[in-house]
């Protein structure tokens, strides 16, 4: 029955006619049974702002973008065609006769992002499903004079509609999701308790979800939803994809993200967080922290057992606490309102400039021209306790957890996705964890201290080695450096990095008299040289050398490639990503892929992360992922899109995309 239903909706909205265009904002044709405005702001960036303002006639609704049993979205057709964002305001739900629907009975404000070129005219038609007793189809003429200049106030209009938009984070959180069969529960917590709740899921294509039955304890909310197909049979809700759910509570409402294949336990995450991160240690972002870590054995050689043991709890001790602060400071910005992904910090040029600091520091204590030690009672203490140098094995494996940060490590990901989704105090647990399972080896050198004697005496070795991880953290350092390029411009990175290098050189020369002039001479050097360098080398154009042809990555990009029946690769990347430069070298850039990836039915979308960006942060939100490397595949036969491992593998890889360009496949429509 509902099925019949719906294709009247469509035999309706295949049979409406156009009715006769009115200029203006005001546009109310006979028998529409609504009043409909549209205010424009100024076009800016391939991009027009508009607000559509729907106003049902008393008695009459229209639909939400997922409407339920009949009805259908609003649509607009332009010409030419351009792609339109909608920013869609928390619905309300309508039972009748045993059919539940989605929308609107009353003024509401669509927020539009409209992408076109076009900067005189925008034209097209606004079609709107609206039912009272009986359900008609109505046609808008839009035809939208831009040169007129923006519509009065409109900024403040645009700021007032997108706070009636649900936001995509805030204190409701996903507890636990479970299928049963055709069934699928969700669990959601909230702070403030629950008082009318309602839950409107989108529906993935070919899929419907009933209305939930609700049950209330304490602040959770228990939802269970029926699924079936488009003709009312019973679906296996374990293969459901992710699904986009508004909850709505009063006045309050948050939009969700439910990944289906996350109905797992907090102990099943625990133990993903653990190994996420012990094999943190191993990721190539680490690699710089190397130096740090063979510096501490080879110091240690000839330590007592117990300030071996006091040493590597230590290290282990700077490695929980900063996961904590860490954990701390995403806990702030959660409640803020603000999304954030692992690495996040490393967005700000400032933070950068401060691992700067502390890895030239670092170089001159790898060198032996300074003891790093713990200001405060706290470095007393833990001298005390254990010896000198207590504090700077503490700070030792701080630097080590804020230097891996940027890698997205095996089961890392899925523990952090976790963590950001869920209570405040399950994401702090989970944080504790993975500090927990990064500092196991020093953890374990420090059960058994003995250990640190399996290295070869003391002798001329020593120093050859430490020379080697004296440039190796000098290598960090000037690595760092140039991540400060694109912020602060590279003559200004250029002067700073070479007077810095340049003092650890003339240190270095104080305390080696035998290498002293040497070590003069290669100051002047780099002096001399960064220096000409920053003012008389041509300024970069900002061409690309890849082999690959990227596009900047896209909403509207990749419905197009979508629409055209194109195979799409998504890569999210930054300049500070280590594991991506891996991904590149050892995957991307191989011949064999590159062939594959320049054919003419594929489409390379890239964007760079190295500074926030909005656009980027809703698509690794829609995906479930909680920071970088991120690589999907998208096709004909996986218009929804296929998330890659964040290291990559070329059969992986090859093989996906593949599989994408199936001639079968459903049709990929407009973004919800």
């Amino acid at each position: 029955m509902k099925t019949i239903f719906r294709s009247l909706w469509f035999l309706l909205f295949s049979l409406s006619a156009a009715s006769a265009a009115v200029p203006g904002w005001s546009m109310k044709p006979e028998n529409s049974h609504a009043q409909v405005h549209v205010w424009h702001d100024a076009p800016a960036e391939g991009k027009v702002r508009l607000l559509l303002d729907v106003t049902p006639n008393e008695g009459w609704k229209t639909y939400w973008r997922t409407p339920g049993d009949g009805g259908f979205r609003p649509v607009i057709a332009w010409e030419p065609q351009a792609k339109t964002q909608w920013h869609w305001p928390r619905p309300v739900r309508f039972d009748s006769a045993g059919f539940s629907s989605v929308g609107y009975d009353r003024r509401v404000v669509f927020p539009l992002e409209v992408a076109t070129d076009e900067r005189q005219r925008l034209r097209g038609k606004l079609t709107l499903s609206l039912c009272s007793t009986l359900c008609v189809v109505n046609t808008f003429p839009l035809d939208i004079n831009l040169a007129t200049g923006p519509s009065a106030q409109f900024a403040d209009a645009w700021d007032n509609s997108m706070r009636a938009v649900p936001p995509d984070n805030g204190p409701v959180a996903v507890k636990s999701v479970a299928a049963d069969n055709d069934t699928l529960t969700v669990k959601l917590t909230s702070p403030e308790g629950w008082s009318q709740p309602d839950l409107f899921p989108d529906n993935p294509t070919g899929v419907n979800l009933s209305p939930p039955q609700t049950a209330i304890l304490g602040d959770t909310l228990t939802a269970r939803f029926n699924v079936s197909d488009s003709q009312g049979k019973p679906l296996v809700a374990s293969g459901l994809p992710p699904l986009s759910l508004l909850a709505s509570d009063g006045a309050q409402s948050q939009q969700l993200r439910v990944d289906i294949s996350s109905s797992t336990t907090l102990w099943q995450i625990m133990a993903v967080a653990l190994a996420g991160g012990l094999i943190l240690n191993l990721m190539p972002c680490v690699l710089p922290v190397l130096g740090i870590k063979l510096a501490s054995l080879m110091t240690l050689a000839e330590s007592s057992r117990r300030q071996t043991r006091m040493h590597f709890l230590a290290t282990a001790a700077g490695i929980m606490f900063s996961f904590l602060v860490l954990a701390a400071v995403i806990t702030g910005l959660r409640l803020s309102g603000a999304w954030i992904g692992w690495g996040f910090q490393f967005q700000s040029p400032w933070f950068i400039a401060a691992m700067v600091l502390v890895t030239w520091i670092f170089c001159f204590s790898l060198a032996g021209l300074l003891e790093i030690r713990l200001p405060s009672a706290l470095s007393t203490r833990l001298a005390t306790a254990g010896g000198n140098g207590i504090g700077g094995s503490f700070l030792e494996g701080a630097f080590a957890t804020l230097l891996a940060t940027p890698c997205t490590a095996p089961f890392l990901g899925t523990a952090v996705t976790f963590a950001l989704a869920a209570p405040v105090h399950q994401l702090w647990l989970i944080f504790l964890v993975l500090g927990f399972g990064m500092s196991l080896p020093w953890l374990a050198i420090s059960i058994v201290p003995g250990v640190a004697r399996w290295l070869p005496k003391p002798g001329p070795w020593m120093g050859k080695l430490r020379l080697g991880l004296v440039l190796l953290m000098l290598g960090s350092c000037i690595w760092l450096m140039s991540l400060l390029v694109r912020e602060w411009g590279a003559r200004y990175v250029l002067i700073g990095g070479g007077l810095m290098v340049a003092f650890f050189l003339f240190r270095c020369a104080k305390a080696m008299p035998n290498h002293k002039d040497n070590l003069r001479s290669l100051v002047f050097g780099v002096l001399f040289g960064a220096g000409l360098y920053a003012f008389l080398a041509p300024q970069p154009q900002g061409k690309d050398d890849s082999p690959l042809n990227w596009q900047p990555l896209s909403e509207a990009a990749l419905s197009e490639a979508l629409n055209a029946r194109k195979r799409v690769l998504v890569d999210i990347t930054a300049d500070w990503c280590l594991n991506c430069r891996v991904n590149e070298v050892l995957v991307l850039h191989r011949p064999e892929v590159i062939a594959a990836l320049n054919r003419d039915d594929v489409v390379l979308l890239q964007g760079n992360w190295s500074q926030p960006s909005a656009e980027i942060e809703r698509f690794l939100r829609r995906y479930g992922a909680s920071g970088i490397p991120f690589n999907a595949i998208f096709g004909p036969a996986i218009p929804q899109g296929h998330v890659l491992p964040s290291l990559l593998s070329k059969d992986a890889l090859l093989t996906t995309l593949m599989s994408a360009n199936a001639a079968t496949s459903p049709d990929f429509t407009e973004e919800k």
